[in-house]
Formats: C-alpha cells, sequence, structure tokens
C-alpha cells in the first residue's frame, strides 16, 4: 500500500507533533500546580461532565479511551487519595461497578481545571478563527466516523 502524498503526511505528523506538545503542557502544569498526573485529570473530568458525577466503569475506560486494566490502576491512585469512590450501582443487579466522583475529587477538579483550560486557551482555542473551527470539527469527525 502507498504512503499518502507528501503533503498529508506532513499535516499528519504535524497533528502528532502538537498533541503531543500539548499533552507535555498539560502535564508538566497540572502536575507542578496541582500534583495531578494528567490522565488523573482526565478521568476526574470524565466524571465532572456527568449529571450524577458517575460512570460505569467500562463507560469510563471508554470516555478516557484507557484499556481497563491501566483504568484501574489509575482509579486506585485517585481512590487512596480520595478524589473518588468505588461503587455498587444499584440499577442493575449490583455487579456493575459505577467510579464515583467525590466532594475532594471536585474541589481539586475545580482547580485544575483552571490550569488546564489556561493552557488550551493560550495554546490553542485563542488562535482558532470560527472558520478553523467548523473545518476542525468537519476533520475531526471524519476521524471517529472511520473508527
Amino acid at each position: 500500500m502507498a504512503a499518502p502524498d507528501p503533503e498529508r503526511l506532513r499535516v499528519w505528523r504535524e497533528f502528532l507533533t502538537s498533541h503531543a506538545a500539548m499533552y507535555k503542557m498539560l502535564s508538566r502544569a497540572l502536575e507542578a500546580d496541582h500534583g495531578l498526573l494528567l490522565t488523573w485529570y482526565e478521568i476526574l473530568d470524565a466524571l465532572h461532565n456527568t449529571e450524577d458525577g458517575s460512570l460505569r466503569f467500562n463507560e469510563l475506560a471508554e470516555k478516557v479511551m484507557a484499556h481497563p486494566s491501566s483504568l484501574s490502576r489509575q482509579v486506585d491512585k485517585l481512590e487512596e487519595l480520595r478524589y473518588v469512590a468505588r461503587e455498587r450501582a444499584t440499577l442493575d443487579d449490583g455487579r456493575g461497578l459505577l467510579v464515583v466522583l467525590t466532594r475532594e475529587g471536585r474541589d481539586v477538579w475545580k482547580r485544575a481545571s483552571t490550569t488546564y483550560y489556561r493552557i488550551v486557551r493560550r495554546v490553542f482555542t485563542n488562535s482558532l478563527t470560527e472558520t478553523d473551527v467548523v473545518a476542525l470539527n468537519r476533520i475531526f469527525g471524519k476521524v471517529l466516523e472511520a473508527d
């Protein structure tokens, strides 16, 4: 199979490099300012963005795009810090596991989100025009549909 044309391949590489640079900036700032790994922030953020601050374990794994065994270790750490708790789901036969955001978890998410959003605004969103936003939504939509 032939490689993509050089211009598309260059854009792909720039996308990967840009993503890695953003990941590095966010990771450093969250760890320095809040003692949080970026993966921990992403878990707290996913829980924060639900109606009741909880998700079934498998739903959380899908939202943060993590392998269940890796997510389990991350949740263990967050549970040690008292940012999340594991609870049995009551809406089914009780075998389902929920990950629930605690009050401490909400507080640390709130503080850390100011750092996170400050960097995202400064490095990414502030430079986007409305045309850029429409184009990126269309592009990322195509990528997600291809999955």
